[in-house]
């Protein structure tokens, strides 16, 4: 008797564990789908929002049917063309501190890429030649006459070198911006021989979770934004600045792995192909101011920062005419300390005007 009553408990007790655990699995539930559909809502609301925020600035030019951004300002005997790093929603923001002081001394032009800033959407193949081309034919377009001295951030470093590479009378000189070189995907472990290219389709298909919390329903909202793009913390900017560099970037990135400014990041065959003629290419031997910082979130790229300064320096060895500044600041330095980056420039490009006499 005893024994059934002990069962009897138990049973009793198992009964209200599984009915507490599916009480609090419920309260769970509908508290995900609370918070994720207001999420959304309020994501969707805030884009509308936004939208007014989002202001032209610079002039359009076509480009393969399409219109892309730039922003042309200043004049001089020098052209500086700037060169967002991949995904950096609004270059025109981004470099404004430092071109608001270049522009009193020389011409600057920063070049929105398709998916960037001000730029159209568009699909096809977001790999180094094609932006490179776009890249020219848009500055021709808008009667911008070389050479050029090149101002790449991060990744258009690849650009740069592939540029010059393949059209030597159109760049003067580089100014390299913390810029990204063939020799960082060494210790990222990537082999360009035995590499597999992705098919896009089915990247997107793996993103599709992804994308759908990050994007749709908008949990990028909760993404500590300053961390990832200064620009929005920086003093040389203004607060409608800032607020309308926010609304370009939850518009551009709205769209996910659908969005331009994602599809640099494939391995594509084509990517892959032309990244390895640049990896086993020349170091473009033209002269060079080259930035480089010990920002430590390029760390896990590059497994130690003494290691991102090692690619700079070999680099540097390739280089004639260069000089090689390293900075105690973020990959984004330019938004921070424009004036101490603007001096250095301007005595590079006088050390430029020198030898030309």
């Amino acid at each position: 008797m005893k024994e059934i009553k002990r069962k009897g408990r138990f049973k009793r007790v198992v009964k209200r564990i599984v009915k507490g655990m599916l009480i609090v699995i419920g309260v769970i539930t509908a508290l995900t789908i609370v918070l994720s559909v207001g999420t959304y809502l309020y994501n969707r609301s805030c884009l509308e929002k936004e939208a007014k925020l989002i202001l032209h600035k610079g002039q359009y030019v076509e480009v393969d049917g399409h219109d892309m951004n730039l922003l042309i300002e200043g004049e001089g005997d020098k052209t500086l063309v700037f060169l967002a790093g991949a995904g950096t929603p609004s270059p025109i923001l981004d470099f404004k501190p430092l071109t608001d002081i270049l522009k009193n001394d020389v011409k600057v032009v920063i070049i929105e890429k398709f998916g960037y800033g001000y730029s159209d959407e568009i699909d096809g193949d977001r790999t180094v030649d094609v932006i490179m081309e776009q890249d020219r034919e848009a500055l021709l377009a808008a009667g911008v006459e070389g050479p050029y001295i090149l101002c790449p951030h991060s990744a258009s470093g690849f650009e740069a070198m592939y540029w010059v590479n393949h059209y030597p009378d159109e760049v003067e000189a580089i100014i390299g911006l913390d810029m990204g070189i063939p020799e960082e995907y060494d210790y990222m472990g990537v082999d360009w021989e035995n590499l597999q290219a992705e098919d896009p389709v089915e990247t997107a298909k793996d993103m599709e979770f992804y994308d759908f919390w990050i994007y749709k329903v908008g949990l990028m909202r909760y993404m500590n934004a300053e961390g990832i793009f200064p620009a929005l913390k920086s003093k040389y900017l203004n607060e409608d600045e800032k607020m309308e560099y926010r609304a370009i970037m939850y518009s551009k990135y709205q769209n996910g792995s659908d969005a331009t400014i994602n599809h640099e990041q494939w391995f594509t065959d084509r990517m892959i192909r032309e990244m390895k003629a640049l990896y086993d290419g020349p170091i473009p031997d033209v002269p060079t101011l080259m930035f480089v910082t010990n920002d430590k979130t390029l760390e896990p790229m590059v497994k130690d920062m003494d290691n991102w300064l090692l690619i700079h320096q070999n680099y540097m060895d390739n280089i004639s005419d260069g000089k090689l500044v390293e900075l105690n600041a973020s990959h984004y330095f330019y938004t921070e300390i424009p004036e101490e980056v603007s001096t250095e420039i301007k005595e590079f490009i006088r050390t430029l005007e020198e030898d030309e006499r």
